[in-house]
């Protein structure tokens, strides 16, 4: 085994575990939230300090903050249609290094190529034929080499490839930095009282800039 393949199969096993952290995340960031509210509330009332008293400071980073918290609006055009995001060189770029991947997936499993005989496989390889399709055109590249593996396609190009597997692991980090960052995420990790009133202090100071 060449040293590309290794280090491909090192940023896969990377991919692996920081895209199942993330979904973890994802699914865990609303109770993380609610908990956060509920102790922050009672951190509050325990002080003596109510949420107008704060909100009414009107401080710049509390304002920044509200809007951050606004949903973005849809960008249309003049026609009303959603505007999407241009495609960027280097997604370009890396959906040239991952076509004949691609390819080699559709013909294996594009619902045109397969007999209806057995419903249960069709659908089957149809599920990969998505899946696959879904991580091309969103630049989602472990999700397109998670279903060749599982077709027996083999990589043509492991140093190519690696370099763009790169790019989709610093983003998965960024994502994953962000939710870290978060106050509610820092209280979730605070492990007693103390500790989880210094996260809410924090919290109060950043954004209203009061000492409690």
């Amino acid at each position: 085994m060449g040293f590309h393949e290794l280090q491909y199969k090192k940023l896969l096993s990377e991919l692996k575990f920081k895209n199942e952290e993330l979904e973890m995340l994802e699914e865990s960031m609303h109770e993380i939230h609610m908990e956060f509210e509920e102790y922050y509330n009672d951190f509050l009332k325990r002080n003596g300090i109510t949420k107008k008293e704060l909100e009414d400071s009107k401080t710049k980073q509390f304002q920044d903050f509200k809007q951050k918290m606004k949903k973005p609006v849809t960008e249309t055009d003049e026609t009303g249609l959603m505007v999407l995001n241009q495609v960027s060189e280097e997604d370009k770029e890396a959906k040239a290094v991952f076509s004949k991947l691609y390819k080699e997936i559709v013909k294996k499993c594009h619902p045109d190529r397969l007999s209806t005989d057995d419903m249960d496989y069709f659908n089957k390889m149809n599920t990969k034929f998505k899946a696959a399709t879904w991580g091309f055109n969103n630049c989602k590249w472990s999700i397109v080499i998670k279903v060749a593996e599982e077709l027996g396609i083999k990589p043509p190009n492991y140093k190519k490839m690696n370099s763009h597997l790169k790019r989709e692991v610093k983003e998965l980090d960024e994502k994953l930095k962000k939710y870290k960052l978060s106050y509610g995420y820092k209280l979730y990790e605070a492990e007693d009282e103390s500790s989880k009133d210094d996260v809410i202090k924090d919290f109060i100071f950043t954004l209203f800039r009061r000492k409690v």
